[in-house]
């Protein structure tokens, strides 16, 4: 029989900010997990300290054999917190949470800002980009951040400068509801040099949000060309829907040719980054003058095999293969085990890559083929024919659910 698991949340740590629920509620179990500064505050004598989040998620189901148990977290177990994971790794487990007032309440209340219409991003031992960041102060009024000591408000000031953002104002609390609190406030200029508090939060401003608009497909004719083959623009459109961009994606592009793909790419996430990898001098050659035509700042391109380069990338969000040199399958194996979902699209002309593309991924979540057949008119004598391409297979699917 498993006992009942009571997910607690502490507030900021403080007497005051610990609810009366949660004190009634830890008092009835068997045992209550929490780390230090929580346990002083329930002053029960069954109780354990907090261990790893990895250990916590195995051993629970053994420890809820033996009792009942109350977890304390630090402020709401609802908000990036415990009660997620928890549910995902055992979603019938039974167990009732009592909501606590977290940092973020506290933060807002100090300043006055309130939380209706704002977006909340955790930089919290999380990978958030740059672009992630500022794409989100870009189109919200106001942006709470959960923060940490290695990534914090300075973090937020330089992605926040970097793309233009240089009239927000940042918003900061440390240590709130301690006798130490620290708030201070100003434009991002004011934070990009100055060291992150250890116990923070902060949320930044914005007087003019925008929503972030996404530029119409170009046509194959807006493209430098040389010899290097490139992807249609009627597939070109079908290849950009499938990988479902969005403004701050990393996206992969391996076997870039001319860099259509690329260009597109990088046009459609103003505030994310891509990486277009190819290995052929003539495709390089063009590759590069394209970025510099379109001034597409934010495409990098990486000169080798993908095999090789794409382990010294940042993970994507978005991978497009649309030539892998004979190297599919360790491609496909490297993306695949990366940790995190993985958008993937692979586009292919000859029979034998599909024949070998098919078993590598009808088994992932999302799997999706589409063949796209575009013939284009053509005059022959006083005579109007459609000219076909060749037809091209599409791949698509997520490397992970």
């Amino acid at each position: 029989m498993q006992h009942e698991l009571i997910l607690v949340g502490g507030g900021s740590g403080t007497a005051e900010y610990l609810l009366p629920a949660a004190k009634q509620a830890l008092e009835q179990v068997d045992c209550v997990i929490a780390s230090e500064r929580f346990l002083r505050l329930v002053n029960l004598k069954n109780t354990k300290p907090m261990p790893s989040v990895s250990e916590l998620i195995e051993k629970l189901p053994e420890w809820l054999e033996r009792g009942s148990i109350g977890i304390v977290v630090s402020g709401d177990p609802l908000m990036y917190s415990l009660c997620r994971t928890i549910l995902n790794r055992y979603p019938k487990l039974p167990m009732r949470v009592i909501p606590g007032v977290g940092s973020l309440q506290l933060l807002g209340a100090a300043f006055g800002l309130t939380m209706e219409d704002a977006a909340i991003l955790s930089i919290h031992g999380r990978d958030c980009t740059d672009g992630a960041i500022a794409r989100t102060v870009s189109e919200n009024a106001v942006t709470f951040f959960f923060c940490s000591k290695t990534k914090g408000p300075k973090e937020i000031a330089s992605a926040l400068l970097k793309y233009g953002l240089e009239e927000t104002e940042l918003f900061v609390g440390a240590d709130l509801t301690y006798p130490e609190q620290r708030l201070w406030h100003g434009k991002p200029s004011e934070f990009e040099y100055e060291d992150n508090p250890s116990l923070c939060t902060a949320a930044v401003k914005n007087k003019a949000p925008r929503a972030v608009l996404r530029p119409a497909l170009l046509p194959d004719s807006a493209f430098l060309r040389n010899s290097s083959p490139m992807t249609k623009e009627e597939v070109r459109a079908v290849i950009i829907s499938k990988l479902r961009l969005s403004p701050d994606s990393v996206v992969w592009d391996i076997g870039a040719g001319t860099g259509s793909i690329s260009v597109e790419c990088a046009r459609a996430c103003p505030f994310g980054s891509v990486y277009a990898v190819e290995y052929k001098e003539a495709a390089l050659e063009i590759l590069n003058k394209n970025k510099e035509y379109f001034q597409t700042t934010n495409l990098s391109i990486v000169p080798g095999r993908a095999e090789q380069e794409i382990t010294n990338l940042p993970i994507p969000d978005c991978v497009f293969i649309g030539g892998s040199g004979g190297a599919m399958p360790q491609l496909l194996e490297t993306i695949c085990k990366l940790p995190k979902k993985i958008r993937l699209v692979v586009s292919t002309v000859t029979l034998e890559t599909q024949a070998e593309l098919y078993p590598l991924l009808v088994h992932l979540p999302q799997f999706e083929v589409v063949q796209l057949a575009v013939s284009r008119g053509k005059q022959v004598g006083s005579y109007h024919v459609l000219d076909g391409n060749h037809p091209v297979m599409l791949f698509s699917c997520e490397t992970k659910e």
